[in-house]
Parts: structure tokens; sequence; C-alpha cells
């Protein structure tokens, strides 16, 4: 028992200090909560005047409350557009700065946190910052940099963008591509090269083909033809999805190969593709389908069917039993809801 009170001593002694520790931490949390809300109380009805266009003498901003204001500014910025964006970006210029250090913070959440700032209240003047910015160690503070790049009013950053599109594979392709069709139709160029280069990642392309169909650019569906000898069938699907939405019968003969693919989910896009830009001879290949060992690809195939005016086939084949009877029952179902 002796040889254990050194131990239980030290136990309770540790647990005291960690106590402790938590204690200044909320302490230390409570202050800056304090420190920001009073700063909110001074400065939001300020920024509200500023934004309604008076005149306002500002006091000067103190190093110390800087970070705050800008905090709040931002909240504002996110939802403004115009001119009302214009006179609270004009009005907190001088101390947006201040924000740079923040960009080499050990935190990448401080990091993160001022590239997104600087985005939404300074970025024609810290634009440079914030492209070096898309090479920070951690990818969620270099995406954080690429949201705030992707605007419209500065197409001139989607190439920096693309060049490090691989870096964001952990988040969802379509993010991604909703991401950069913020940019709009002065991207489009950028965007076109990106997915006619096969030197690029495939998964890259496959996010820029959707994107590309987000816009509805109709000059995009060659290349995305071109794009479907792919190894990738991500980038297959991408490509495909882009010409259903884009392209035109000029386009069918490099998708019919399509429904030959060893990938399942490939055959049934192209079924459903081939549905919109197809011709009538394009129905038997598209009815093989059915009988594959693809539920999926049947059901697509059984729909583009009805697409194509074959409703009399798939009342027929209704009547059976087995994978196609079930797929031709089914799209007959959807057609009547």
């Amino acid at each position: 028992m002796i040889g254990l009170f050194p131990t239980v001593v030290a136990v309770i002694v540790f647990n005291v200090v960690l106590a402790m520790l938590v204690v200044a931490l909320r302490l230390r949390s409570d202050r800056r909560e304090r420190s920001f809300r009073q700063v909110e109380a001074r400065w939001d009805p300020l920024l509200v005047r500023v934004i309604g266009g008076e005149d306002v003498s500002a006091p000067t901003i103190r190093p110390d409350e800087a970070r705050h204001v800008l905090v709040v500014a931002g909240a504002y910025a996110r939802c403004l557009r115009g001119s009302d964006l214009d006179r609270l970006q004009a009005f907190v210029e001088p101390y947006a700065r201040t924000l740079l250090p923040e960009l080499r913070s050990r935190s990448a959440e401080k990091r993160a946190t001022a590239a997104e700032l600087l985005g939404v209240l300074a970025l024609h003047k810290c634009s440079r910052y914030i492209v070096e910015t898309l090479d920070d160690p951690s990818p969620r503070v270099s995406l954080v940099a690429a949201r705030a790049l992707s605007r419209p009013e500065y197409p001139e950053h989607t190439a920096a963008v693309l060049d490090r599109v691989h870096r964001y594979s952990h988040w969802s392709p379509s993010l991604i591509s909703s991401m950069l069709a913020l940019v709009g139709s002065g991207a489009m160029e950028d965007l076109r090269s990106y997915l006619a280069d096969p030197d690029r990642p495939s998964r890259g392309r496959a996010v820029v083909a959707g994107t590309l169909r987000l816009l509805r650019d109709a000059r995009s569906a060659p290349i995305a033809a071109a794009a479907l000898d792919s190894d990738n069938p991500d980038l297959v699907v991408s490509s495909l999805r882009l010409i259903s939405a884009v392209g035109s019968s000029q386009q069918a003969e490099s998708v019919r190969p399509m429904l030959e693919h060893d990938v399942f989910f490939v055959r049934a896009e192209a079924a459903s593709v081939l549905s919109k830009i197809g011709d009538p001879w394009d129905v038997d290949a598209v009815a093989n389908l059915l009988h594959g060992d693809s539920p999926w690809a049947a059901l697509r195939s059984a729909k583009a069917l009805m697409a194509l005016g074959e409703r009399q086939m798939l009342e027929d084949l209704s009547r059976g039993h087995g994978l196609a009877s079930e797929s031709a029952r089914e799209a007959l179902q959807v057609e009547l809801v």
C-alpha cells in the first residue's frame, strides 16, 4: 500500500493541474467572446450605416480589435452584392491587410479564416496572397482559397485553381464542380482546355466536365466525346452526362461503343444519352442491355427504350419473367406516375 501512495498522489496532482488548465482555457475563451461582443456592439451599427451609403467618420480601429471588426464586416460581405458590397469593402480595405500574417499562422483554422475573409473583403488588393495560399500544406485551407478566388469578377484566377484541383480529391466532385461554375462564362476557355488535355488528372477532368455541364457549354460537347476513350470510368460517365446536357447527334457515334463498356454504370449512362441524341437504329443495341447482368443498366435501358418510342416492346417484355421483364414493368410504371 505504501508503494502505491506516490502513484496516487501523482494522479491527484495531474488531475488538479488538468482541471486548472481547463478552467484557464475556458476563462480565456470567455474573455475573447466578451471582447468580440463589445467590438461587435460598437461597430455593427456603424457598418450598417456605411453599407447604406451614409458618409461616416469612423473611429480608428485599434490593432487589437481589427480582426474582430473584419469578422463582423465579413459576415455582412457574404450577403451583399453591387454598390453595397463596394462601400463596405472600401471602408475596411485599410485594415484588411492586417490579416496577411495569419496566412502564415501555424493554425490551419486561422489560415483558412484569413483566406476566406480576404476573399470577401479585399480580393482585388490581396489576390496574390490568396493565390499563394492555394499551395498551403492543408488541402482544406487550399480549398478555402480556391473558393475565395472562384468569383465571376476574377476569371483570371481560374487557371491557378484548376492547377490544384487534384488536391481536393477528398471532397465531393459535385461540390468542386459547383465551386468552379461560380466563375461563370469567363472560365469557359480554361475549363475546355483542361478537359481536352489528356495529361491532366482524370479525376480533375471529370470534375471539369461536371462544371461545363452546369454552365451548359455546348462548345464542350466535342471535347467530351473525345474524352470517352479514357480508361477512367468516372471521367467517361461525367463526359457522357455533359454530352447528354449539351450534345447532339454529332456525338452519337462516339457514345455508341460505350454500350459495350466493361463497367455497368458506363453502359447505363450511354443508354440514357442515346435516348436523347440517338437514332431509331440504336434501339437493338440499347435493348441488349436488358439481358445483361446489371439491374441498373437494364433499368436505364428500359427507360431509354421508352424515350425512343418503344413502348410496345416494353409492354411485350413486361408479361414475362426475369430481369428484362422486371425492368420493363418498372419503366412502364414510372411513365404512368
